[in-house]
């Protein structure tokens, strides 16, 4: 599996994973147009960043982020606005890849955390690293969330074997 920085060429296939990620959400039948995809990753003023997980040249997922800034602490962060990885490849820790991959592309950017909300698809994963209260929001930061950024790239059963603790969110780097 790879995982990589979404192109304007991606556009369709990204398309097509957003009507899978809409499935059960009020905007599942909504047309979504692909011009204004294409304007809000890639234009001139992007609002966010696409990360593509492949297998075997495929689409399999992708995630979704934007810059923020955190005014309490003064430091630049992501925060996750898409995750979804199609059904047929669940179970096999895409997700955690993503994750760790967007850590990694927003530390690159000057970001020092990854904040997201979250349903319950992806609650174990986001409850086992990151901080946060009932309203299903968390955030890794700290020594947390630099762990979790060295491990991009590598294969999904190591990076789950290295998740860091959450106290580790507490730990200034």
């Amino acid at each position: 599996m790879v995982i990589r920085p979404a192109t304007t060429d991606d556009v369709p296939v990204l398309a097509t994973l957003i009507d899978g990620f809409a499935i059960g959400h009020p905007a599942e039948g909504h047309s979504r147009s692909m011009d204004r995809m294409r304007d809000a990753f890639f234009g001139s003023n992007a609002v966010g960043h696409v990360l593509l997980a492949e297998k075997s040249g495929i689409a399999i997922g992708f995630g979704a982020w934007r810059k923020t800034f955190d005014v309490y602490w003064s430091m630049y962060g992501g925060e996750c606005i898409a995750l979804y990885v199609s059904p047929s490849h669940r179970g096999v820790g895409v997700p955690v890849c993503i994750v760790a991959a967007m850590c990694a592309e927003i530390r690159e950017a000057g970001g020092h955390f990854l904040q997201a909300t979250y349903g319950t698809r992806f609650a174990s994963l986001y409850e086992r690293v990151g901080v946060g209260g009932a309203d299903r929001s968390c955030h890794v930061s700290a020594r947390a969330f630099e762990k979790l950024a060295d491990t991009a790239g590598a294969p999904a059963r190591e990076i789950i074997r290295a998740l860091p603790d959450k106290k580790l969110n507490y730990e200034a780097v």
